[in-house]
């Protein structure tokens, strides 16, 4: 008996130290992980402001490796050759994009600068004449004293009207011209953008070759499956978006149907375009139609753009987390969270940005490449030492 107690006392001591040794390793696992996303996080929000023309040239040759691996190998053309040609066909098309979205912008900035005053002239300006005319005559009959406030509230319902429009002048400007003034950089940052795309694309392999060889083995393994996960993510990400694009297009086309608006697929795929964006949404082109819509007196149509727009906030926020969840492997809640976070912490770019990271995470965690999460089933290391405790423990001696 004193023996089985012996190998019984033993045993719960080394349940304790398993159980601590089970701890301990939890918490380096997490601090790990901290570290990483504290690192992160810092690089994209104070580093990446000053980097980023190489994070860009970074990026662009990434995107461009697999067209020069494939015109190396299926069309026999040696790298050089192969990565000029890449070149010269990304910033020729790039570049042409930019023209036209930069031409589209100016002419849609001129046409708003000529439509502007003849919308306050035609439409705005006889509205508020027209609504200070009820006011003054339903004021009458209330009496001399709600006429006197009515008629005293004018001029100041007026001025304020003013003040709005000057400070919306006056903020217009400071844009236009805090972007004038930092034209210069912006030119210089792309030419070096460019100029590093250039150099990166011709030395891409060496050049992250001599950066994984700089790393520990266990992190070369790591940093390897990240960039598999990250593009298997990414992919997915492209799915799950695109399907939410082709419901709101739906969502779009049958609205605007209803509402018997022209060109109305053209319309809702042009919306849905801009819907995909973060910053931009939906609104940036519904709110504004529908506010002119109302002013110009057209009040049903109006406010059918206005609940057009209601309706589509509505089910893409119900929607986007159990799409990109299910696409990406990740709880509907856990994608809300992250996005709310990287939201709060990072603007549009955080939206897309913290759930791919928390998808790449538990995916690398799944593949046994890290170990961070306890799956379903397993037992905890305290409930494990205690039921091995009884096994190991020697039968007692049988009596004489």
């Amino acid at each position: 008996m004193t023996g089985r107690r012996y190998d019984l006392s033993t045993n719960r001591r080394e349940g304790s130290v398993t159980n601590i040794e089970h701890r301990r390793n939890f918490i380096i696992n997490v601090v790990y992980v901290a570290l990483i996303l504290a690192i992160v996080l810092l690089t994209v929000k104070y580093v990446l402001g000053l980097i980023w023309p190489f994070f860009l040239a970074f990026l662009f040759s990434w995107c461009m490796t697999p067209l020069i691996r494939w015109m190396t190998v299926k069309c026999h053309v040696k790298r050089p050759i192969a990565a000029i040609i890449c070149l010269l066909l990304f910033f020729t098309v790039l570049g042409g994009l930019l023209a036209v979205l930069t031409v589209s912008a100016v002419s849609g900035l001129q046409n708003l600068v000529v439509f502007l005053p003849q919308l306050y002239r035609n439409n705005i300006e006889p509205w508020l004449q027209s609504a200070m005319d009820w006011a003054m005559h339903f004021s009458e009959r209330l009496g001399p004293d709600a006429y006197e406030i009515v008629t005293s509230a004018i001029p100041n319902i007026v001025s304020s009207i003013g003040n709005a429009v000057t400070s919306f002048s006056m903020r217009a400007v400071g844009v236009v011209s805090g972007l004038v003034t930092k034209l210069p950089s912006m030119l210089l940052s792309t030419l070096i953008c460019v100029i590093a795309t250039v150099f990166m694309t011709l030395d891409f392999h060496k050049m992250t070759a001599f950066l994984l060889r700089q790393l520990p083995a266990r992190a070369r393994h790591v940093t390897v499956k990240a960039k598999e996960t990250f593009v298997s993510v990414v992919l997915k990400y492209g799915k799950s978006y695109g399907i939410i694009m082709g419901v709101t297009f739906c969502e779009l086309l049958v609205g605007l149907l209803l509402l018997r608006q022209q060109q109305a697929p053209l319309l809702a795929l042009i919306i849905a375009v801009f819907d995909i964006f973060p910053v931009v949404g939906a609104g940036f082109i519904l709110i504004p139609w529908g506010i002119i819509t109302l002013l110009s007196g057209s009040i049903a149509k109006g406010l059918g753009l206005l609940a057009l727009y209601i309706v589509i906030t509505i089910i893409r926020q119900f929607m986007e987390p159990r799409v990109v969840g299910h696409q990406v492997g990740l709880h509907p809640l856990v994608t809300l969270i992250a996005m709310l976070v990287g939201t709060k912490l990072f603007g549009g770019i955080g939206l897309l940005g913290l759930p791919i990271a928390c998808a790449i995470i538990k995916n690398l965690d799944d593949s046994g490449v890290i170990h961070l999460l306890r799956r379903e089933g397993a037992p905890a290391p305290a409930a494990a030492a205690a039921e091995a405790a009884p096994e190991t423990a020697p039968e007692p001696p049988e009596k004489n």
